[in-house]
């Protein structure tokens, strides 16, 4: 194999060949696979450069994978429209690359996220909030509250950065509170 490439045509044609060669994304071979570069398309279709218009609701599916499987179908379908018949016909190198990279995207614009989150006080950790954590609902609720929308899906239709922006937002507002509440604390 060579050491710059993990997968290449010769070694399988269609994503099928490879997913069954492969044992269905078998941990050993997945491993190998974060490296892959991001290919220009999968099957006819042109990839962004990056996941930044994508709606929360697909950010919401791309989040929740949780199997091999799931890896290598959801993002071709949330993205690009492939359905799972469409996904064994492509090329395995285009398919393995794109979802390798889409990983790579999620997990970037998860580190985004929690840079939102504002360190608990002593008093705040005392008096339980690690116990409202309520997942990605809780985000889209959140959102829903901030804005005054009376319909959850709706949050689910919009940009993921604008939801995030109003986080940022929300998060440097609490920080400016909390210091001036400590400087008028500090006066008294």
């Amino acid at each position: 194999m060579n050491s710059n490439r993990v997968l290449t045509k010769r070694q399988y044609t269609t994503f099928f060949e490879f997913w069954v060669k492969a044992g269905h994304g078998s941990g050993d071979t997945l491993d190998r696979l974060e490296e892959m570069p991001k290919p220009d398309k999968v099957g006819k279709v042109s990839l962004p450069e990056d996941l930044n218009d994508i709606t929360f609701g697909q950010l919401i599916e791309l989040q929740g994978i949780a199997t091999n499987e799931d890896l290598f179908y959801v993002p071709c379908s949330v993205l690009v429209g492939l359905d799972r018949a469409k996904v064994n016909e492509c090329r395995a190198e285009e398919v393995v690359g794109f979802v390798t990279w889409v990983a790579r995207e999620v997990k970037r614009i998860n580190k985004l996220f929690e840079a939102t989150n504002v360190k608990p006080t002593a008093e705040e950790q005392q008096a339980g909030i690690d116990k409202l954590s309520f997942g990605p609902f809780g985000l889209i609720d959140y959102y829903a509250l901030r804005m005054g929308f009376t319909d959850h899906d709706h949050v689910l239709s919009l940009p993921w950065v604008r939801i995030y922006q109003c986080m940022i937002i929300d998060s440097e507002r609490a920080k400016y509170e909390r210091r001036l509440r400590k400087i008028y604390a500090d006066k008294k």
